[in-house]
């Protein structure tokens, strides 16, 4: 043991890089905040999905399923239902954000296959969001925007992923 008043023959550490731990490039950092980025879109789509369902549109549901014969709700008990359905859609989105951000986050410390796992998820979702761009007549256009933005959030986090530096990052060590 080194007595606390012996000088340090080796001198002092050098200073930390500007910009992050050592060795993580700046890219899996932009690839970070890019995938961090995905899940708060998704939640504003989702928010502006619900928003624009009103009474009107669940009296034609109503009226569509009466039509046909079927029991139907009460306006009352179907805004109960959208209520329900609300609740338990947020909770899933929740959750699958929460393993959205473990996996940016393994990622971020160098695990390749977390790595992998955003690539093969991130194409999942992006496939998953184009329809509602196509579908610009049938959805607003600011949903059609937001819906545009998130794919760029996506292709972001997954090009920063594999781009610059990041690939010999991801090397086993």
């Amino acid at each position: 043991m080194t007595p606390p008043d012996a000088v340090n023959p080796y001198g002092a550490a050098p200073p930390p890089p500007p910009g992050g731990p050592p060795g993580r490039p700046r890219t899996v950092d932009l690839a970070f905040w890019a995938g961090i980025a995905c899940p708060v879109i998704g939640f504003v789509m989702l928010a502006m999905s619900f928003a624009s369902i009103n009474d009107a549109e669940l009296q034609v549901v109503l009226d569509q399923a009466g039509a046909t014969g079927q029991r139907t709700l009460t306006l009352d008990e179907a805004r109960a239902l959208f209520r329900v359905t609300l609740a338990v859609v947020a909770v899933f989105c929740l959750v699958l954000a929460g393993l959205w951000i473990m996996f940016l986050v393994f990622m971020r410390n160098g695990r390749n296959w977390a790595r992998i796992v955003i690539t093969v998820v991130g194409a999942l979702w992006f496939l998953l969001t184009v329809p509602t761009v196509i579908g610009g007549a049938t959805t607003s256009i600011v949903t059609a925007l937001v819906a545009v933005l998130q794919l760029a959030a996506i292709a972001a986090t997954v090009i920063y992923a594999y781009t610059g530096d990041a690939n010999r990052y991801f090397q086993p060590r």
